[in-house]
């Protein structure tokens, strides 16, 4: 199998791979950008224009993963489209949610705008991987994956001073007017993408299907959704309710995480083409079980702050997770994979932050770091037979 895919990327001519890298990098960009907006501008425009509660903004929250829970099945529709007309799609979906969030002005507008702007770009991300998996030669998969999450994060980062100037310049810039900059953001990349086309590529045949033969991705899918949610549900949470840190720090650190993963993402991506999917792994998961240790055990809020920023600069290692699928899996079943995989990895959506919430009622949050060095423990252990696991994978 690992023969055919060498074939297939090779089928490509060096100039045709760039220029399909760079549509698909720009694709990216645009929308990291017009994420960042929204996302920079989100608490402070649902509570001071629609003055929701608590209660509705964990169901905001909610429902935002439920198309990561469902891109499998509503990915059944991009048989019918190339992936990069596929591709440009889901960005015009993802752009009319933001313009939505423009004429949002009460709750049950604020529900729809969120699933058709959440809908768009997690049906975007698994056509995203297997373009670039497609397009890339074999031996510099996960380089191209670790740039591309570089120049995303590169572009988050601009759309967070973006939203700092503003707010910091007085300048009487209306939220729907952010949100539609956003909006114009993704559209433009979304129709960029929409008119180019992946050089000898076909129609997607996306299906719901579980394939055994690639349980060993779903399963590590599954752990890094775990480990991602904890930290990102829990982290932030920890430095703000326990610790006081102002809005200004979070910002900041905020922004600090972003130039953190743009200077590593791609030196995370060369580290997993040299040493290979198992090692890069091994290290990475020894990492994380000291960070969550890290956050269960110190009491200094100086080096808790540096723990958070390096969490973002080691979650650059779930490259090595996408590209173990690229070596397993034939070319014209990987947007089937990464789709099924998206789905999988937003089962812990919903469970984690409820399981971890409740044991911190109960227990303290030091219980809830502890169980993510857990979760890491688990991540670990089977990262150290992935490569036989590879190799059964390829032989049958």
């Amino acid at each position: 199998m690992a023969a055919v895919q060498s074939k297939v990327t090779e089928e490509l001519e060096p100039k045709a791979r760039k220029s399909v890298f760079r549509y698909i990098l720009s694709a990216t960009m645009a929308l990291e950008f017009g994420r960042g907006l929204q996302s920079g501008v989100f608490n402070n425009f649902v509570v001071e224009v629609l003055n929701i509660t608590p209660a509705q903004l964990g169901f905001i929250q909610g429902i935002r993963e439920v198309p990561g829970l469902l891109t499998a099945p509503l990915a059944v529709v991009s048989r019918f489209f190339s992936e990069s007309v596929w591709a440009g799609l889901c960005l015009i979906a993802t752009a009319a949610g933001l313009a939505l969030h423009s004429v949002t002005f009460t709750f049950p507008m604020l529900v729809v705008a969120t699933l058709v702007y959440s809908t768009g770009f997690h049906l975007f991300f698994p056509v995203q991987q297997s373009i670039v998996m497609k397009a890339s030669r074999f031996e510099e998969r996960a380089t191209r994956m670790g740039q591309l999450n570089s120049g995303g994060a590169a572009a988050s980062l601009a759309s967070l001073a973006v939203v700092m100037l503003l707010t910091r310049s007085g300048a009487k810039v209306g939220y729907g007017w952010i949100h539609l900059g956003a909006a114009v953001s993704v559209l433009l990349g979304g129709l960029a993408v929409l008119t180019r086309r992946l050089p000898g590529g076909s129609k997607t045949h996306i299906s719901v299907n579980f394939d055994r033969r690639y349980m060993s991705y779903y399963i590590l899918t599954l752990l890094s959704g775990s480990r991602r949610h904890i930290t990102m549900t829990f982290a932030g949470y920890l430095l703000v309710s326990v610790y006081n840190t102002p809005v200004g720090t979070m910002v900041l650190l905020t922004a600090l995480s972003s130039v953190v993963a743009i200077v590593t993402r791609p030196i995370i991506g060369k580290v997993v083409d040299e040493w290979g999917e198992q090692r890069s792994l091994v290290l990475n998961y020894c990492l994380v079980i000291l960070m969550f240790v890290g956050y269960a055990v110190f009491r200094n809020v100086l080096v808790l702050y540096v723990v958070f920023v390096l969490d973002h600069g080691l979650q650059g290692f779930d490259v090595a997770i996408t590209t173990h699928l690229g070596r397993v899996a034939p070319k014209e079943v990987l947007s089937a994979a990464y789709a099924m995989g998206s789905t999988i990895n937003h089962v812990t959506g919903v469970s984690v932050p409820m399981i971890g919430g409740y044991l911190w009622d109960i227990t303290g949050p030091a219980s809830v770091f502890l169980g993510g060095a857990a979760v890491a423990f688990l991540s670990l252990s089977y990262s150290m037979k992935l490569d036989r696991l590879e190799r059964a994978a390829t032989t049958r």
